[in-house]
């Protein structure tokens, strides 16, 4: 596939001055010939300036000599004269290779790892056991398989309930939740506050160390409800003084999987063939070198390195295609039912249970919907899980003003 006319205008333009009697029709015979060119002026009466890409400046020769016109170039713009004016400098051409070349495969290495969401478990010890795990500085992003490090990292360290990998450019994002009670992770021991609600549901056990219950079993309770306040009263429900605090809840809380499947669909069977190719994006404006076979199927990512161009923003591309093919599959409404029961315990292991604090699952149902060409499955799930979050009074005064 052919360079698109951005990339040209950047590559090189050139600034026409065409004189002669015959103008108007140069200008036809330039585009009937395919020849693009823009910003089109009349400076005085047989004579024009017009900006084309230094491609298809050769290509006006012989319109010029069959309109009578002279041509002269005013103005040229681009890369491929800047690289022209510096032709004998041989050791600046090597250098901007060697640049390019070490950017594009320095750019699908990790070279750096942020932490987020720890408290208790230290960032080294975090790194530590991520390297042990397959992700580490110096990891190529290629091939690189987030859920096999996720498991393998998990199984290593007890103390983190959750884990997310995000990669970005060279930099790997690792979120974290780690499993630690309320009193140990929220509460701050200075400064009076309450512990909120971080979800909704029923509440089925308030343990309340400091502080005063606002709830008891069975009590429906939402988002951002005070769970224990930071205030102790007398007998008399006088105010004895304001505290931090300390406690925790649980709740029943309603989680819901819904998804439709079809009798007739489409699989993707991939072929461990993988093909990398190139492209470049100039302003926003991507172009991929596809060199792959136009009859075979692929899953595609990109990873780019960005500079900065003669006022351009121009990233080199490099994209790794995995090969499928979708094969035609009709399923039986057992084979859906089952398919729908995988999906459903995928989303209930890693959307719920690996989100939330010490669950336990109290209830499960399902219903299961005839739809016209296949089925709409509903699972419901009721979690018991630890909830609430410590804040300070002046920090709430803030979450209600925003």
């Amino acid at each position: 596939m052919g360079l698109t006319s951005d990339i040209q205008n950047v590559f090189g333009v050139v600034t026409v001055q065409i004189e002669g009697f015959f103008t108007e029709r140069f200008i036809n015979l330039c585009k009937i010939n395919n020849i693009k060119i823009w910003d089109i002026r009349n400076i005085v009466k047989g004579v024009i300036r017009v900006k084309m890409n230094i491609s298809d400046f050769k290509k006006i020769r012989s319109i010029a000599k069959k309109t009578k016109c002279k041509v002269y170039i005013k103005e040229k713009k681009g890369i491929y004269f800047t690289l022209f004016k510096y032709r004998k400098r041989k050791l600046v051409f090597i250098l901007i290779f060697l640049i390019l070349v070490f950017s594009i495969a320095f750019s699908t290495f990790i070279w750096n790892i942020d932490v987020i969401g720890n408290e208790n478990v230290s960032k080294e010890e975090i790194i530590s056991i991520l390297k042990d795990s397959g992700l580490y500085i110096g990891k190529n992003k290629i091939g690189l398989d987030k859920k096999d490090i996720v498991n393998k990292f998990r199984s290593k360290n007890s103390d983190i309930s959750w884990l997310g990998i995000d990669i970005d450019g060279t930099k790997a994002i690792v979120k974290i939740v780690e499993k630690t009670k309320i009193d140990e992770k929220n509460v701050k021991e200075k400064n009076p506050g309450d512990i909120l609600a971080t979800k909704s549901g029923v509440v089925t056990k308030i343990v309340s160390e400091t502080g005063t219950p606002k709830y008891k079993a069975l009590d429906y309770v939402q988002e951002g409800n005070v769970l224990i306040e930071g205030t102790v009263y007398s007998k008399e429900l006088e105010v004895m003084g304001q505290v931090p605090a300390q406690g925790y809840a649980r709740i029943d809380c309603i989680y819901n999987f819904e998804k439709e499947y079809k009798y007739n669909d489409k699989n993707k069977i991939y072929t461990n063939k993988k093909r990398t190719t190139f492209g470049i994006t100039i302003n926003s404006k991507e172009k991929m070198l596809n060199y792959l076979n136009k009859s075979k199927k692929y899953d595609i990512t990109k990873n780019s390195k960005e500079f900065k161009i003669l006022g351009n923003i121009i990233s080199l591309d490099i994209y790794t295609c995995k090969e499928y093919i979708e094969e035609d599959v009709i399923r039986s409404k057992e084979e859906l039912e089952e398919l729908a029961k995988n999906d459903a315990d995928k989303y209930l292991n890693e959307q719920i249970l690996g989100k939330c604090i010490d669950p336990n699952v109290v209830d499960i149902s399902h219903s299961i919907i005839p739809t016209e060409d296949g089925i709409k499955v509903k699972f419901e799930y009721v979690i018991n899980e630890q909830i609430g979050k410590f804040v300070e009074r002046s920090n709430q005064s803030e979450m209600l003003q925003n």
